[in-house]
Formats: structure tokens, C-alpha cells, sequence
């Protein structure tokens, strides 16, 4: 089969547009079904930084309407952060966020009913009175947020419809969970912090080798659309025709990071936040592949190389520090 022509930069490889089913990714996944198909009110996915936590929640929920088996209105908003925060800067920022036609600054009594409006339109629309809330960046989130979202929770209630709020952020999210609790704040946990779901890098072998298996696989990452040319086949055609596979690389670049880390004196938990491991093999195909170096395969030296451009290593040490800091 001929090899299909695809403009240099526009690979969804080197735009970094597209997304991998990690075994972390599919746990999500059953966690957030669980949230909806027992119509739960809330959840929250925390983890480190740079864990792809964001990008996983996007496959999840894109695969849920498959799994609930009914279409399944979805919005995503961002946690803005800002030095004193109010009930107007907080509901124009969510109808910018849901693309709403016209975010005019109103009231704020005004802004909170055409979010609920919104919501309620989407899910009568959807038959099964149902909505999902993704707020991202979640660990920003004050009292006063979570109240402000209370209100439009309670007012789609009234209204016989359920609204889930996932929350997804850093580890943070726990820590203002606790603070909660001890402030006896039991109506922001019941509704919104009762379920929750750690969210983790690469940590086996195992994990490694599922990965690079899908940049293989011609079911799970082909471009363009229907041409059968895997991500790895398109970079790396030599390589890929006499039966290399990233895949069989696991074992290898496992070890890489292993070593990788003991020359730096790394020495916590070995995991590798997805969004890196990405870098590393984006990297690899960039430089080294079609568009690149146009090497016939990837050696161990281009391997090394390509992990240290992701600035994974400094990463872990700047994480090392900030821990000992705070302890």
C-alpha cells in the first residue's frame, strides 16, 4: 500500500491532537460510568501535574454515551483563578466556556438562569434529564464556587433534572476537601466531594508496553482517517516493514527512565506522568522519522535524547524539592 502524503506539521503527531487509551485512562473511565449511571452528584480526579488528567477525562467522556447506551450532554469549564473571586467573573467565565452565543455581562441572578436554562435545554433535549459538569483545574475552587454551583444544581433539581460535577485537578483538591470537613461544610462534600478517583502516571512495564502498543496499532491510531497507516507505520515505514514495533521498545525505555532518574538522584515512586511519556515519542517520531532525520529506526541514544527534551528529569527534581519544602 502506498504511503499517504501528509503535509509536514499537520500529523496529529506533531500538532500533539490526539489521545491514547492508557489502562489509567480506562479506570477512569468505569469511575466516571459508576458517577453517572447511579446518578451521583459529584466526584473528584486529582493527581500531579502533567499527569494528563484533563486529556483523559475528554476520551472518557467522549466514550460515555456509548457506554450509558443515550446521548449524554457534556460541558467543560475551566477554574479561573483570580484575586478576589465573585459570582459574576465565575458565571461569564462558564458560558464562555460553553461557547454560549451571547456571554453579555448581566446580573449575576441573570448569568446563574441562562446557565441553568442552558443545562436544562441540553438534557430534556437529550431525553434522559441528565447533565455532566468537567471543572477543570479544579483545585482553584473556593467555597464560594462551590456554592455558586450549588445554587444552579438545586435549581436544576427543582426541575427533575440530575447534574454530576466532576472536579479534576491536582492533589490539592484533597487538601481543600479536608478543609471542608473540618469546617463542617458537609453540603459542598455531599453534593460535590463525596466519590473520588487518584489519578496516576506510568508506573510498570506493563503500562509502558500498552502505550506504545497503541501508536502501533492501526485500530487505535491511524492517520489520515481509514488509510490503515498506523502513527508508527507512517514515521518509521522501513522500520515498521521489516517488523519493528514500538512495542517491542518497552523494555528498553523502561529502563531508560530507571536510569535515567538514579543518575539524577531521583529517588520517589517511579512514575512517569503520561503527558512526558507522550513528548518522548512524539520526539522520537519527530526528529528521527519521516519529517525528520528520516531514520530507518529509532537507536538508544535517539531514545535518550528524546526524554531529555521533555524536560522530564528537571520535572522530578523541581517535584523532589517542592515535597521536602512543604515537609
Amino acid at each position: 500500500m502506498e504511503k499517504p502524503y501528509v503535509q509536514v506539521g499537520t500529523h496529529p503527531i506533531e500538532q500533539g491532537h490526539y489521545l491514547i487509551p492508557t489502562k489509567e485512562v480506562l479506570r477512569l473511565m468505569e469511575s466516571i460510568f459508576k458517577i453517572v449511571n447511579n446518578r451521583l452528584p459529584g466526584m473528584i480526579v486529582y493527581g500531579r501535574p502533567r499527569l494528563g488528567k484533563t486529556s483523559a477525562v475528554k476520551f472518557a467522556i467522549e466514550n460515555l454515551p456509548t457506554q450509558v447506551g443515550a446521548p449524554l450532554p457534556i460541558l467543560i469549564a475551566n477554574s479561573n483563578s483570580y484575586r478576589v473571586p465573585s459570582e459574576e467573573k465565575f458565571f461569564y467565565d462558564l458560558l464562555s466556556d460553553f461557547r454560549f452565543p451571547f456571554p453579555a455581562k448581566r446580573k449575576p441572578a441573570e448569568m446563574r438562569r441562562q446557565i441553568a436554562n442552558l443545562m436544562l435545554e441540553k438534557a430534556e433535549r437529550s431525553k434522559v434529564r441528565r447533565i455532566i459538569l468537567i471543572m477543570d483545574e479544579a483545585h482553584r475552587l473556593t467555597e464560594f464556587h462551590y456554592n455558586w454551583l450549588m445554587d444552579i444544581y438545586n435549581e436544576l433539581d427543582r426541575e427533575k433534572v440530575s447534574m454530576s460535577v466532576i472536579s479534576v485537578g491536582q492533589e490539592e483538591l484533597l487538601s481543600r476537601r479536608t478543609f471542608f470537613l473540618e469546617h463542617k461544610k458537609s453540603q459542598i462534600i455531599g453534593r460535590f466531594m463525596t466519590h473520588e478517583h487518584q489519578f496516576c502516571g506510568l508506573r510498570t512495564l506493563d503500562e509502558i508496553r500498552m502505550v506504545l502498543k497503541c501508536y502501533d496499532s492501526p485500530e487505535i491510531s491511524t492517520y489520515p482517517k481509514d488509510s490503515g497507516w498506523s502513527y508508527t507505520r507512517y514515521f518509521f515505514p522501513e522500520g515498521y516493514e521489516r517488523g519493528e514495533r514500538l512495542e517491542k521498545e518497552a523494555k528498553q525505555l523502561y529502563n531508560l527512565f530507571v536510569e535515567i532518574r538514579k543518575e539524577h538522584g531521583v529517588s520517589s515512586e517511579f512514575e512517569i506522568p503520561m503527558e512526558y511519556f507522550a513528548f518522548t515519542i512524539e520526539n522520537a517520531l519527530k526528529v528521527y522519522g519521516a519529517h525528520g532525520d528520516q531514520s530507518d529506526w529509532i537507536t538508544i541514544n535517539q531514545w535518550k535524547e528524546s526524554i531529555r527534551l521533555t524536560g522530564y528529569i528537571e520535572s522530578e527534581i523541581y517535584m523532589a524539592l517542592a515535597h521536602k519544602g512543604v515537609n
